[in-house]
């Protein structure tokens, strides 16, 4: 989940450079930069489209997600992410606008920051010391670079020789998003039945 994820999470931060350095291109020529070049106007989106994700992670970490562990539980919380990521996806597969890129990418990375991490730290709770300690090091190294380098792959692979269009880079993470529904619901169905170490003895 954590690679699959990963892979989604980076081809929509590609999508939305793409996207922005486009309009910004146009903007230049046209003149309506209000003064600033080509990168000045860039790092003033990226720095608002950084603060609203910011925003929108506290704000979900403060009054979301400890009832939506009350209300759902920790399987049921692991679903918001992806389900918001296939709305917002799927959305943007019929036409990509900067303004709908930049709310769908700030919902979903304030979501990961907020409820998706506390949720897959959460996992961990009912699981051995060993557990913890071999699994854990196995996602946050091989399996979240993984999931980057796959989708510097499939950039490099759409851009270079399918001339994939961002459209089509939202349809492919609709895809992706899919299969890590079924994962995550795999996942909770897997968690429900172990029990914290303390009881397995």
């Amino acid at each position: 989940v954590v690679g699959l994820y990963n892979f989604i999470n980076a081809n929509g931060e590609y999508m939305i450079g793409r996207v922005v350095s486009g309009i910004a291109n146009k903007a230049v020529e046209l003149g309506t930069t209000g003064g600033l070049d080509k990168g000045q106007y860039i790092d003033k989106f990226f720095a608002e489209y950084q603060f609203l994700q910011s925003i929108l992670a506290i704000i979900i970490q403060l009054f979301l997600v400890s009832r939506i562990f009350k209300w759902v539980g920790i399987g049921g919380a692991l679903l918001f992410l992806p389900f918001i990521a296939l709305g917002g996806y799927g959305i943007i597969a019929f036409g990509a606008t900067i303004l709908l890129l930049k709310w769908v990418k700030s919902l979903e990375n304030g979501t990961d920051y907020s409820l998706q991490k506390t949720t897959m730290a959460a996992l961990f709770l009912k699981t051995s010391r060993e557990e913890k300690y071999k699994a854990k090091a196995a996602i946050d190294t091989f399996f979240w670079r993984g999931g980057d380098t796959l989708s510097a792959f499939a950039v490099f692979l759409g851009v270079t020789y399918l001339a994939a269009t961002v459209e089509g880079f939202a349809a492919l993470n609709v895809v992706c998003v899919v299969a890590w529904i079924v994962l995550s619901l795999l996942i909770a169905r897997e968690y429900k039945k172990i029990k914290p170490p303390e009881q397995a003895k």
